[in-house]
Formats: C-alpha cells, structure tokens, sequence
C-alpha cells in the first residue's frame, strides 16, 4: 500500500508540473488599442508606417512615431500615402504591430505642423546645408566630403529613452567600434543634428555632447553636435526624411540615421530605432574603405 501511495504521489507531482509548465508557457492576452491619426511616411521595405496619431487611450500621449504592420495587411502598401487619415488598432504582446487598418485619403500637408517627407535613397546628393556646432562655429555639409559621415537628429530635452537618449547612446557606441579600427577612426565622422535650435545653443550641445563623446572624442574632432536657424533645421530635416513639429511644450518626431559617402551622396539610411551599432560601425568602414 505504501508502494502504491507513492506512486501515486509521484504521478500527481509530475501532472502538477505539467500543469503548471503549461501555464507559464501560455501566451500571454494581447492588449489591443484604438490608433487614429495621419501618415508621415511610409517605408514598405521595413513594413513600417510612420505615424502623427492622436492620444492612445491607456497607452500614450500623441506624438509622431514608426509602427510596423502586421504581416496580413500588408495589402495596405502601394495604396496608403503620406497625408492619408488611418485608422488601425495597435496589438502589443511580445511585440506591437497594426491590425485591422483602414484609412482615407487626405490632404497633402498636415494640419499639425508636420510635412510629408521623401525618404532619401543611396546615391542622392546631399545639400550643402549650412548649420553651426557646439562650438558656435558654422559648418557646412560640403566641407565632411573626403571622409563618410553619419548623421542623426536629435534635441537635448528629449524625455523618451528609445528615441534621442537612444541614438545618441547608439552614436557613442558606433564611435567605439570604430575606435577598434585605427583606419577607420582617424576617418570618422559622426553629426548630430538638433531639432530644437531655440533651446540647444552651442553651449547646450557642448555640455550635452561632453557627456556621451567620453574619452573617446572629448575635443569634438570625430562627433560634432550642431543647430541652426529654424528654416536651416526644418531643411535639413526635410532632405533627410525626419518629421518633426512641436505639440503641448514636447518636441514629437520621427527618428532618421543616415550614412553619407566620401562622395557627398547618401550610402545608406537607417530608418526608426532598430538599427545596430555594430553593425553600422561596420557599413561605415566598408564605406571608408571603399572610397
């Protein structure tokens, strides 16, 4: 008899832990959230869409941002647009993704300040657009011909941790895979370019710079952080496919990287946030040493 109880036990214990392996493997509910709003950009090669939208009820405020379409409406590229008005709902679990999309056709400006942008491709030439940097100096796009550079925007008060703080933490990162690389380091040259020229005066950008150039760079001479006049940013921000406009005291915008060849014509562009460092250090010096 005691045999058979402790056989008995034994199986209640293993179906227990079956039971309860079943439960921490269960794929957790979706959470599913009303989205409205107005195209920006649309990028069928990452199946993303960029979005102005309105407040997400439980989620967040309005801001501007790239979502990425769910696999089954796919059939929504080559028919939305920049300017269109989309409805969707925003599924999240182990990722977020748009479901259920319908939209309207819209204007071809917004009415929140944004504009609908082109995304520049590899081989279009860059303007030489004109901006000043940390240290109140002007400087010119032309003047980074020679050498590759990669520029992204940024501004100083950004609060989202996977936006600004992100790509400048990102840029630091990329600067230190280059540094493995003598050859490629002695090239390098790296841009960020801020958003918000009212507040992020050279002195702003010095001491915001100071804090991710490290020992790496702390004399500016790879990373440089500048603004402009307000018409300056908006074309340099225009050119390379960022949207940006202030809502309720915060700046919302899209996130645009672009690596521009010794040439002056823009090698490649990494759109969002998913972007790698590694992997961009490493574009970056097979651009270096292609030219």
């Amino acid at each position: 008899m005691a045999f058979c109880c402790r056989r008995m036990t034994f199986t209640f214990l293993c179906v227990g832990t079956l039971l309860t392996c079943i439960t921490c493997t269960k794929k957790p509910t979706d959470k599913r959230y009303e989205l409205q709003g107005r195209v920006v950009v649309v990028d069928s090669g990452s199946r993303e869409l960029t979005i102005a939208h309105e407040d997400i009820q439980g989620l967040m405020p309005g801001m501007t941002m790239p979502f990425v379409v769910a696999r089954n409406q796919d059939w929504i590229f080559g028919k939305i647009g920049p300017g269109d008005h989309i409805h969707a709902t925003l599924v999240m679990n182990d990722h977020a993704e748009l479901q259920d999309i319908s939209f309207t056709k819209g204007s071809e400006t917004g009415s929140d300040g944004t504009s609908n942008l082109r995304i520049p491709e590899p081989g279009d030439d860059v303007p030489n657009l004109t901006l000043v940097n940390q240290s109140g100096k002007k400087i010119q796009l032309d003047q980074f011909r020679g050498k590759p550079l990669l520029l992204t925007f940024i501004y100083t008060r950004c609060p989202v941790p996977d936006y600004c703080l992100l790509m400048s933490n990102n840029f630091s990162a990329v600067l230190k895979e280059l540094q493995k690389n003598p050859t490629a380091f002695a090239k390098a040259q790296l841009l960020s370019v801020s958003i918000d020229p009212d507040y992020d005066t050279p002195s702003v950008l010095r001491n915001y710079g100071k804090r991710y150039v490290g020992d790496v760079d702390p004399g500016f001479q790879h990373w440089q952080f500048a603004s402009g006049s307000p018409e300056e940013v908006r074309k340099s921000a225009d050119f390379f496919g960022l949207s940006y406009n202030e809502k309720q005291g915060q700046i919302v915008h899209t996130l645009q990287t672009v690596l521009i060849g010794a040439d002056g014509k823009v090698a490649k562009v990494y759109t969002g946030n998913q972007w790698k460092p590694a992997e961009v250090a490493t574009d970056y010096e097979a651009v270096a040493s292609a030219q």
